[in-house]
């Protein structure tokens, strides 16, 4: 990535050049240009950590894009194919457009994150960070990118710029979470500090996330078959959820927000406004032409009825149009964390407690075991979890198949298959190439 794109030419400036004639006209220092040096000045910490929430931000918006193809969340609609072949769980051809277009953003987006907190870091330790806080938030981004890809990559490589690195490796990606979690946890050390109660929450609640993310890839690592108990029971992932969940509302959601003053989701510029991919029939009925949603259809095992809070979600996505939030964690997600646990140790009045929370919040009937603890666990992570990132690896350790997937195929044949390096990575590293 280069930090000098944004350089642009002064109309006054090109004039009065022009004007004192033409000798050294291209050896002009461009005012407007923005260099290394002036992201290493204090002055530019604020500048550093919003650079990583937009770049991340841009980022992720890829990630679902390419995580709802590849699980039932999204069906393709439209005309171009390499969508059809993540679709069909076919995700391991490294030269597909769709995760070669995605690869330079999602790669920007952490190489920022990580040199927020590089920087504002040297800042601190220094006496120079004003705002503290800025530093937390870039610990935050870090962890949030860091886990992210590890859910959804098989191997990554950790680049610096024009500095190769060799690929993490796919039987080392748990060191992926690692690094997100030390990162979460020197953030929340620093908002505590800060008395920065809000931020503190956002951290320690993907901290929760990250613990079980971490745990559910272990399961379905090394790729090819299919865990013997799916179940997560994370003693730290549940310390962070109660923690929590003693302080937030019922509603709480710590979501990425998008904006025109800001960045586009991919998730909303290709299924809202390009039409090449809608919320499968897994989900909802479509429009007669096949684009967009007629009605969400998924209904409540014990109930009946569709779904409220997936109905809610998947109706704001589509009205938003190219800007539609993305939740990054919510106070549901750790209840489902919290249910889960209680249900791997057995506990089915925990599990009771925690996943009748949620289903109070929908108005739905208590669970009082009219259907399996297990299945009610899986229907309510595809329900209240749509759009976030978690559903393929659901697929995989829960021994689930989207209908969308082709027998024989990437995903359906070999349970765990995540999404490879790009081979726009695979051409220019000399650790992959063999010529460093």
């Amino acid at each position: 990535m280069s930090i000098r794109r944004r350089a642009t030419p002064l109309l006054g400036l090109v004039l009065a050049m022009g004007m004192a004639g033409c000798d050294g006209l291209l050896d002009v220092d461009n005012p407007n240009s923005l260099v290394q040096e002036d992201l290493e000045s204090p002055a530019a910490a604020g500048a550093l950590a919003n650079g990583a929430l937009a770049t991340m931000t841009r980022g992720w918006g890829y990630m679902m894009l390419l995580h709802g193809a590849a699980s039932d969340e999204l069906q393709f609609t439209g005309s171009r194919n390499a969508w059809i072949q993540l679709q069909e769980g076919d995700l391991r051809d490294a030269a597909n457009e769709f995760t070669v277009e995605a690869f330079p953003f999602i790669n920007e987006g952490r190489w920022m994150a990580d040199e927020a907190v590089r920087q504002l870091s040297a800042f601190d330790e220094a006496g120079q960070l004003g705002n503290r806080s800025l530093l937390a938030r870039s610990h935050l981004y870090s962890g949030m990118i860091y886990t992210q890809i590890a859910d959804l990559w098989e191997d990554w490589v950790i680049s610096d710029r024009r500095q190769e690195a060799p690929p993490v490796g796919p039987n080392n990606m748990t060191q992926m979470y690692d690094t997100a979690i030390q990162s979460l946890t020197r953030g929340l050390e620093i908002a505590a500090s800060e008395g920065n109660a809000a931020l503190a929450q956002q951290i320690r609640a993907q901290r929760a996330r990250s613990y079980h993310a971490r745990a559910v890839r272990q399961l379905i690592t090394p790729a090819g078959t299919t865990p013997s108990n799916p179940l997560v029971n994370d003693a730290q992932a549940v310390a962070d959820a109660q923690a929590v969940l003693a302080q937030v509302e019922p509603g709480w959601r710590f979501r990425l927000e998008f904006s025109s003053a800001t960045v586009t989701n991919q998730w909303g510029g290709w299924v809202n406004e390009r039409l090449e991919l809608r919320p499968s029939d897994a989900y909802v009925s479509p429009t007669d032409d096949d684009k967009r949603v007629a009605a969400v259809t998924l209904q409540d095992p014990i109930d009946g009825v569709v779904d409220p809070f997936l109905e809610e979600t998947i109706l704001e996505a589509a009205g938003a149009r190219n800007f539609d939030p993305v939740t990054v964690v919510s106070a549901r997600e750790l209840r489902l964390i919290l249910a889960e646990a209680a249900l791997a140790t057995g506990d089915t009045e925990g599990f009771a407690t925690h996943i009748n929370a949620i289903r109070g919040q929908d108005g739905l009937t208590p669970w009082d075991g009219q259907v399996d603890a297990l299945e009610l666990l899986q229907h309510t992570r595809m329900a209240n979890l749509y759009k976030t990132g978690r559903r393929l690896n659901d697929h995989y350790r829960f021994g689930t198949q989207s209908f969308l997937w082709a027998a024989g195929v990437g995903a359906a044949a070999r349970p765990g298959t995540l999404l490879p390096i790009a081979q726009i990575e695979r051409t220019a590293n000399c650790h992959i190439l063999g010529t460093c």
